[in-house]
């Protein structure tokens, strides 16, 4: 009997989520067409279905000299046509696609000289609407990589805002969609780079990226996105931005699905640990301290793992090699923030670096547990029913969580809808009911290996 009415106030709160129409953002990084093997991304791997909006990234960025967009790779956006596949890409589900002005490869400087100026300003605007209209984009994301740092400006800050309200008259004449991606980390240094209340005025979405790269030389362990810490959560992000922007439906979180790398000193797992430096690059990525879901999913099963019930995100170490990466309970504690503060949606960054091929259960595996959450369950209604037991949900039923008994999960018709029990209780798979922790056989073999106070070191 308390099972169902448990059952029903879940069923409750989560018809009250779905009422709220959510926006899925994913992003597509061109620069994985450069990975090998069955880490080699095409756009026709990309399932239409999952997404409500798609951001295309990398290739393009600001010339220092004369502000104008620069294509800054050829051969991958030229050479592979994606002026006249942009088109194609569109679909009942996927609205509208974006393009991605600068990124993790644009020098910031390029962006200060050009803010700074306004004749500069004016040949981006040109050169942007000229690009825009070419590629039949339907808007831009600004992915400036940051200002006031890396080479920028102190007038950066107010430099943007100004670029971001002649942007916004000039998107609203062309009903263009102008978003912009900021770090959504909350330490001083960070602060200092954004005028919150502008930027969110003159934007239509902004994007919290919550993973932070500026440490290039990683000398200290540290998670990729944490749900809480230090000037470094999630939790802050939200608050920070909800409380200075007032408009959370233009926030739009985004869920890091690539695998950080670092080298251990003396073996330190903790985080906050002293570095080497990055983690050793991978046949597929070749790039260090990077790896792509798909490369990590297939050999977790060797590594030594633990989840931080703090932060809400799971870790690994092999030997000297540590990562910090992303997991279906983590994506769904992002989730049920993400609901709880009633934010515009989620961005997956990238959908590329995802198990997009299956290889380890549901392709798409983790672009799945925000869909679950966000998206229109009846988009996959055509998928082609299967009777093998692969993937994440294979069987209908009610099943607990892999790293924490107070979660389980509900599998129905192939789908994944995550619950939490009440405070103090865990889910008995064999009563199929939550009841009270001590009444509970709790068998998950990470739960003793948990770390129970974690202090995040910036």
């Amino acid at each position: 009997m308390a099972f169902k009415c448990i059952f029903m106030v879940m069923i409750f709160l989560l018809c009250e989520c779905s009422s709220k129409e959510y926006n899925i953002f994913c992003q597509y990084d061109l620069a994985s067409y450069y990975f090998k093997d069955h880490s080699q991304f095409f756009d026709w791997n990309i399932d239409s279905r999952l997404c409500t909006h798609l951001v295309i990234g990398s290739g393009v960025g600001v010339d220092e000299e004369t502000g104008e967009l620069r294509i800054t790779d050829k051969d991958l956006l030229l050479g592979n046509d994606m002026p006249s596949r942009v088109k194609h890409m569109k679909s009942d589900s996927i609205r509208k696609v974006l393009a991605t002005i600068g990124g993790w490869q644009e020098d910031s400087k390029h962006f200060s000289n050009m803010v700074a100026s306004h004749k500069k300003r004016d040949n981006f605007y040109n050169s942007m609407l000229e690009f825009v209209h070419k590629w039949r984009f339907d808007g831009v994301q600004i992915d400036w990589r940051y200002p006031t740092q890396g080479g920028g400006q102190s007038e950066d800050r107010k430099n943007f805002v100004l670029l971001l309200e002649e942007l916004k008259l000039i998107f609203r004449e062309h009903k263009l969609i102008l978003m912009v991606a900021v770090l959504g980390r909350t330490n001083k240094r960070n602060l200092e780079s954004y005028d919150i209340p502008g930027i969110v005025k003159n934007s239509d979405f902004i994007h919290l990226m919550m993973h932070d790269e500026r440490d290039l030389y990683r000398l200290r362990l540290a998670y990729n996105a944490p749900l809480r810490g230090s000037g470094n959560g999630v939790a802050d992000a939200i608050k920070l931005w909800k409380s200075q922007g007032k408009a959370p439906e233009k926030l739009i979180l985004g869920i890091p699905f690539f695998v950080r790398s670092y080298t251990m000193d003396n073996n330190q797992t903790a985080v906050g640990s002293l570095s080497k430096g990055p983690g050793k690059q991978t046949k597929s990525s070749r790039r260090p301290g990077f790896m792509t879901y798909n490369e990590w999913c297939v050999q977790e099963s060797s590594w030594s793992k633990k989840f931080d019930k703090v932060a809400m995100v799971p870790y690994a170490s092999k030997g000297d090699q540590w990562v910090s990466y992303e997991n279906p309970g983590s994506i769904w504690a992002k989730m049920h923030m993400l609901q709880q503060h009633m934010l515009g949606g989620a961005m997956a960054w990238t959908v590329d670096v995802d198990d997009f091929l299956g290889t380890c259960g549901e392709r798409h595996g983790l672009l799945r547990v925000i869909f679950s959450a966000l998206g229109d369950q009846n988009a996959l209604t055509t998928e082609t029913p299967t009777t093998e037991p692969l993937g994440l949900c294979p069987f209908d039923g009610f099943w607990s969580n892999d790293f924490d008994c107070s979660l389980y999960h509900e599998c129905r018709n192939g789908e994944r809808f995550y619950h939490k029990c009440p405070e103090g209780q865990y889910f008995d798979e064999i009563q199929i009911d939550c009841r009270p922790a001590a009444e509970v056989n709790c068998l998950i073999s990470h739960y003793e290996n948990w770390p129970l106070d974690i202090e995040i070191v910036e």
